[in-house]
């Protein structure tokens, strides 16, 4: 009985932490539509391939000092509409979470239409 009770309360704790860790996901995908996709018009994978990363080492290290790799990237790829969009996103403080959405893209969690 004892052992029962505990299974299920690992088993609710496990399922807590899985929807709080997707919420980041979810809130990056709402920003990034909102703020890049709307503003600039490139759909999260187009921005991996100009952002030219191969692995999610490589995207968080643009993604550091509040994401000025990640605007020079931009920048110097000529998509000065994306840049000012995500700088709008680093203003807003909601840089982290983009930074999930796209670490989820890169790990093969694509939303439709993304």
């Amino acid at each position: 009985m004892k052992f029962s009770k505990i299974a299920l309360a690992a088993l609710l704790a496990g399922g807590l932490f899985v929807s709080t860790a997707s919420a980041d996901y979810n809130k990056g995908f709402k920003y990034y539509n909102k703020y890049v996709k709307k503003k600039s018009g490139i759909k999260s994978t187009q921005l991996i391939k100009i952002l030219g990363v191969k692995n999610v080492d490589e995207l968080k290290e643009l993604f550091k000092d509040n994401g000025k790799g990640l605007i020079e990237k931009l920048k110097a790829a000529g998509k000065d509409k994306a840049a000012k969009a995500m700088e709008k996103v680093i203003k807003k403080g909601k840089l982290k979470d983009v930074e999930d959405f796209l670490i989820g893209i890169m790990n093969g969690k694509i939303p439709a239409g993304c």
